[in-house]
């Protein structure tokens, strides 16, 4: 049986002026009377993108927040008989409030479980589940799409898979010439937030591109345009610079960061065809 579940987003807004927010948690009422709530333990995220945040300030408003919806839950494990009192406590804390920290309009969703339906909410507005490395490649080969064409050659690329019968790699931009393929384009995200997920995720293009290079079916150009990690993360740092050198051992493999001017990378597209290509 389906249980109708209202929930809000809790967000941290430090700066009124600007209005900028980062999700942090999420509270949810259930029409079974279940009162749920779940907030971000890490401050990275918050930090990050706060950066001149004091993050003393943050951990103390999210220590408050926390110990007030932990007061919430027993008042509402008390009141679970009378869902009158139960929905009115729910909608004046998720009023409007001049806080650093706020919650969003409400919504609904029905499910079978409560504490599924606060993980699933969870995971999409707090962890970002749906912005996967495929979601956020698909992101960067839009924009690569899009300043290729603005430099009137995105007609010259196609998607194409690269390989044999045995074993292919599809990449989203190819240029090909008598049936060779000249230059593949792929935009890489390697911005993740752990050193692991870096690893991990170029190492699996790593070992692609051996496989190709292994069967002589590697363009005679490849280049990756890798978004990075942000500056200071040490650790983060070292894996992606670990995953572009063992790229830029590969011969015909070439690694930009796809935060250089536009007119920087347009140069390097070219720079890797041959004269008989331009």
């Amino acid at each position: 049986m389906n249980i109708f579940c209202n929930y809000s987003i809790l967000r941290f807004l430090p700066y009124l002026e600007t209005g900028e927010f980062v999700n942090i948690g999420v509270v949810l009422f259930a029409s079974n009377g279940d009162f749920r709530f779940k907030i971000a333990s890490k401050r990275q995220r918050v930090t990050r993108f706060f950066d001149k945040l004091d993050a003393k300030i943050y951990i103390s408003a999210r220590n408050e927040i926390d110990e007030e919806l932990a007061r919430l839950s027993t008042f509402f494990v008390k009141h679970r008989e009378n869902q009158s009192i139960q929905l009115a406590t729910f909608k004046h804390l998720i009023q409007p409030r001049e806080t650093m920290m706020r919650f969003s309009d409400p919504g609904t969703i029905a499910a079978g479980n409560t504490q599924s339906a606060l993980d699933q909410l969870f995971e999409h507005y707090v962890n970002h589940s749906f912005a996967s490395k495929e979601y956020e490649e698909k992101i960067l080969e839009r924009q690569l799409g899009n300043l290729l064409a603005s430099a009137n050659i995105k007609q010259r690329y196609k998607e194409e898979k690269l390989g044999n019968t045995d074993y292919s790699v599809k990449f989203p931009f190819v240029l090909l010439h008598q049936d060779r393929a000249v230059q593949a384009l792929k935009p890489l995200h390697l911005a993740h937030d752990e050193p692991g997920k870096i690893l991990e995720h170029g190492d699996a293009w790593v070992a692609r591109v051996k496989r190709l290079q292994r069967a002589k079916k590697l363009a005679q150009d490849t280049l990756f345009i890798a978004s990075a990690p942000p500056a200071g993360h040490h650790k983060l740092t070292r894996a992606y610079e670990d995953i572009v050198a063992h790229l830029e051992e590969i011969e015909t493999v070439r690694v930009i960061k796809k935060d250089l001017p536009d007119q920087k990378i347009l140069g390097a597209i070219e720079e890797g065809l041959p004269q008989t290509s331009h």
